[in-house]
């Protein structure tokens, strides 16, 4: 999979392939391209090269409800759901 903001490429040559059942993590710096990674998965960025699968369907470009659909969503870290609580 590729990803390019304008002549920015942020994304190159990532080939992953997770089986059902498997755990993996993806780490890295911030700026790493982590996130990037997961919005191309998850259809929330347009991949620019390369496509995506999911059970061997091709979901390059789909939008993230249908590739919800499918099985495959994410959750986003958000720290101010409560932003007048402390613990």
């Amino acid at each position: 999979v590729q990803k390019s903001f304008g002549n920015t490429e942020v994304i190159r040559g990532v080939d992953l392939a997770i089986a059902e059942g498997e755990i993996h993590a993806v780490i890295g710096p911030n700026g790493a391209g982590k996130s990037t990674l997961f919005n191309l998965v998850t259809g929330r960025h347009q991949v620019s090269r390369g496509r995506v699968e999911l059970n061997g369907e091709d979901i390059t470009n789909r939008t993230p409800y249908d590739i919800y659909r499918k099985g495959l969503s994410r959750s986003f870290q958000v720290t101010n759901i409560f932003p007048n609580m402390s613990v």
